[in-house]
């Protein structure tokens, strides 16, 4: 019997059909190449769109780091067999830089194995400064607490996102940290913040599937934050952009390549504010949120986030969004970026889709329910300028157009393809595509649908809808 079934399962992989256990299978080799961008796309070295969609994975407390926790080849494998291309990493400043002046190398090893780990499943890395209501001395996490100058103000026990608005000790860290003050070497903060970005950025500048470093997650303004409920594009200009200048300036010092990701204040995210970032000629990235308390407030702020990047003609990625696992709120929140042709990263991997990495990845440690919303087909290169994508996922009917010219305006190279990747769990029977404009050069059913625009085509429109292959 034995023998009977491995003959079986090689006559079945042999003969190219699905695996066994849908979404745990490895998927065809996806290349890695530097990114560039022109105006708010991603773009590869043939002026290709790339369209970044993935997860976060940010360890706030010990074990520290990914590897730690479990995170191994077969997450890796999971993210890359359901679709995904992209990782946000935590790299918070108190790990990296756990005593004034002093790199923590160990860790910053551990973090390159992960990124080792990505690269070989196709997946880019975005490295993440994370922080959330400043750090363990103010209750929260990411900044060390030899980096916390409160002045002695009350430092109640407040929990997030309270601990914003309530929490004076926590205000005046984050009011210290932007007017630069000496640490406890006599070394100003950010002189340090800078070290420590530098660090990352010399370790990881060869990195081939390493997007960039964000530099700060959800930085806060300080006690005057009322104003940025609305906009407060003063205290952008006093606060973060001089901060961002110098984080810009020290990663450039030794990586030229990989661009720095910068935000607004966290009160973006609620979709009631414009922001000023990342500036007219800025060479940053800009990375929005998306947490506002309904689905009108979502999409204003994707809209305020697209308006921010075409604005400036700065390429954008909304690096978080999510923090919830109801099916119907994450469709109805993907469908809104579908709309927009916005890039994604899901929060979060760990805690969300998986419980614990260093368990088997399968129910109920694999929150199915909530991978299943997430993994949906999308266009992951495409030779011109996407237009219109949109997937009903009653159906699983999945509609994209683009046109044949970059979005630099000259006409898209006539050899390259578009690639739109499939996942598995959303047509487990298989799938059928058809094509105008464009011919299909994919395997039937194969887990990345390619085509080749044809010659004197201006545009070209998919359709994918299951079937059985």
């Amino acid at each position: 019997m034995r023998r009977l079934v491995v003959a079986v399962v090689v006559a079945l992989l042999g003969a190219g059909c699905l695996p066994l256990l849908p979404g745990l299978a490895p998927v065809a080799h996806r290349r890695i190449v530097a990114l560039g961008h022109d105006g708010r796309w991603f773009t590869d070295p043939g002026g290709r769109v790339v369209i970044l969609r993935g997860m976060n994975f940010v360890e706030k407390w010990a074990p520290f780091t990914p590897a730690a926790d479990g995170f191994d080849d077969d997450d890796a494998a999971l993210l890359a067999a359901n679709g995904f291309n992209t990782l946000r990493l935590g790299v918070p400043f108190e790990f990296v830089m756990p005593a004034p002046g002093v790199v923590d190398d160990a860790y910053l090893t551990s973090i390159a194995e992960t990124v080792r780990i990505l690269g070989r499943h196709g997946a880019y890395v975005l490295l993440d400064f994370h922080q959330d209501g400043w750090g363990p001395a103010t209750h929260g996490n990411g900044m060390p607490a030899w980096a916390t100058i409160t002045d002695g103000l009350p430092n109640p026990p407040a929990q997030f996102p309270l601990y914003y608005v309530q929490n004076p000790a926590l205000q005046r860290a984050f009011e210290n940290f932007w007017a630069n003050r000496p640490g406890p070497d006599g070394v100003a903060l950010q002189t340090h913040y800078a070290s420590a970005m530098r660090a990352v950025a010399a370790l990881f500048a060869r990195s081939p599937n390493v997007i960039g470093y964000e530099a700060m997650n959800e930085p806060w303004p300080g006690a005057d934050w009322s104003s940025c409920l609305t906009g407060c594009a003063d205290l952008e200009a006093s606060r973060l952009a001089p901060f961002y200048a110098r984080m810009t300036a020290a990663v450039r010092s030794v990586d030229r390549r990989h661009p720095v990701l910068v935000e607004p204040f966290v009160l973006f995210n609620f979709g009631n504010a414009d922001t000023s970032l990342p500036g007219p000629g800025s060479p940053n990235v800009l990375s929005t949120h998306v947490y506002a308390l309904d689905a009108k407030g979502n999409a204003s702020a994707m809209d305020r986030s697209v308006a921010a990047a075409e604005r400036d003609r700065a390429a954008l990625l909304v690096t978080e969004w999510g923090a919830m696992s109801d099916p119907a709120a994450l469709t109805q929140t993907e469908n809104d970026f579908d709309a927009r042709l916005v890039p994604w990263l899901y929060w979060s991997y760990n805690g969300l889709v998986v419980a614990d990495s260093k368990l088997p990845l399968e129910s109920p440690n694999l929150n199915a329910s909530v991978l299943d919303a997430l993994a949906r087909p999308y266009p992951t290169l495409v030779n011109g300028t996407p237009t219109r994508l949109t997937f009903d996922a009653a159906t699983a009917t999945l509609d994209f157009e683009f046109v044949t010219r970059r979005p630099d305006g000259r006409r898209a190279a006539q050899g390259l393809q578009t690639e739109v990747v499939i996942p598995r769990r959303r047509y487990p029977a298989g799938y059928t595509a058809t094509a105008v404009g464009a011919t299909i050069t994919s395997r039937r059913c194969a887990p990345t649908l390619t085509l080749r625009s044809r010659p004197g085509a201006n545009a070209v429109s998919v359709r994918v809808t299951p079937a059985s292959c």
